[in-house]
């Protein structure tokens, strides 16, 4: 099993980068069995394009998730 942190900080990470982290942290967040049933991602606020990056990558997955704070930067993903 691996290790997946509650919170992923992308402050940095390129598009290329920020899609696989957060497709690999979907992916382990939903097969695996873990005692918290969320992870927070923070994007930052920046141009923009990651923060859109990742609400289409949640979008096309489907996954239940809100925003924590009034820029969008900040998304909570759950489990189920």
């Amino acid at each position: 099993m691996g290790f997946l942190p509650k919170v992923l900080d992308l402050h940095g990470y390129d598009i290329s980068k920020a899609t696989a982290v957060v497709m690999n942290a979907l992916y382990e967040l939903k097969n695996s069995e873990y005692d918290h049933d969320y992870i927070d991602i923070i994007t930052g606020n920046g141009t923009g394009a990651l923060k859109l990056q990742v609400e289409s990558i949640l979008e096309k997955e489907q996954c239940n998730f809100d925003f924590l704070n009034d820029s969008r930067s900040i998304i909570r993903v759950y489990k189920d």
